[in-house]
């Protein structure tokens, strides 16, 4: 299960994800789909670590993505982008 609780992220001070909260469970394929510019592919870096997030919590499989090295992380994670 993916989990992201709260999520924000700022770009030079502009949100561009603002407290979002989305809750992925195993198994289930998720389309992130909106307009250029609205966040999608800022998520997607921040649940693999390659953007860190302002604040809140991202989990997976129950486990904190801050207490995971990044290549084992990235490892666990696949994606596409369009």
């Amino acid at each position: 299960m993916i989990e992201l609780e709260h999520i924000s992220k700022r770009y030079d001070g502009r949100p561009v994800v603002d407290d979002l909260s989305l809750t992925v469970p195993d198994g289930a394929f998720c389309i992130l789909l909106g307009p250029s510019g609205c966040g999608k592919s800022t998520t997607l870096r921040m649940i693999n670590r390659l953007v860190p997030f302002d604040s809140g919590a991202i989990r997976i499989a129950g486990e904190d993505i801050r207490d995971v090295p990044e290549e084992a992380l990235r490892r666990r994670i696949g994606y596409a982008i369009q």
